[in-house]
């Protein structure tokens, strides 16, 4: 099998938490006291062109939250969205030794909206991991179209059988294998250190023979 070089992750569901998922938009209207329903169904109507950096945060929350007067004020709302994004540590320990242990190139392939996606970004050091971010918001396409892997692959001058790539959600998995790319499900982020064993993805001083040695497939 041809040897790895290039591991792409997902964010939201592997690095940290989904910033801004059903979960989140359900903990929001209980706090704000939003009719769910109400709000689910606008959310829904935005959410594609939201993702796809077509609209803002501004816009989407006027239409979403601010279509009428409120108690609470944007930035508190804007506030609570951020509280949702936390940092899965145990998964980004792993994926940080695997940066610094030199043996791949590491980027991300996310959904997400353009302020949400820059936040996450700053907020948790992801720079000092990945060398590039193929986030929906900034070309246009989201997971799991086809299209989002390819120009991933493109811009990082990948192999697909050199390439992996990891998710939570196995739509995104098999989106990813349908254009050739080797693809890992991973819906616990506490357990990647597993999964990335699994996968034949190695540490750099495991090559020593610390954790059963063996050369990176």
């Amino acid at each position: 099998m041809t040897r790895l070089d290039t591991l792409f992750f997902d964010v939201g569901g592997v690095c940290l938490t989904n910033g801004w998922d059903t979960d989140a938009r359900l903990a929001a209207a209980s706090e704000f006291l939003l009719d769910v329903e109400e709000t689910e169904g606008r959310h829904q109507a935005l959410a594609d062109g939201f993702e796809r950096g077509e609209l803002s945060l501004d816009v989407y929350l006027d239409h979403v939250v601010f279509y009428r007067e409120r108690t609470f004020s944007r930035g508190a709302f804007v506030a609570f969205m951020r509280s949702r994004s936390q940092p899965h540590r145990a998964s980004l320990s792993v994926i940080g030794r695997l940066a610094s242990g030199g043996l791949y190139r590491l980027a991300t392939i996310n959904n997400e909206s353009r302020e949400m996606n820059r936040y996450r970004i700053d907020t948790f050091g992801l720079r000092t991991i990945f060398s590039a971010f193929f986030s929906s918001c900034a070309l246009g396409v989201r997971k799991p179209d086809a299209r989002i892997y390819e120009i991933a692959l493109d811009v990082m001058q990948a192999e697909r059988a050199a390439s992996l790539f990891v998710d939570d959600r196995e739509e995104n998995v098999a989106g990813a294998r349908a254009v050739g790319l080797r693809a890992l499900h991973a819906p616990e982020p506490d357990r990647l250190v597993e999964y990335r064993r699994d996968a034949g993805v190695r540490i750099e001083m495991e090559r020593d023979g610390e954790t059963g040695g063996g050369e990176p497939t």
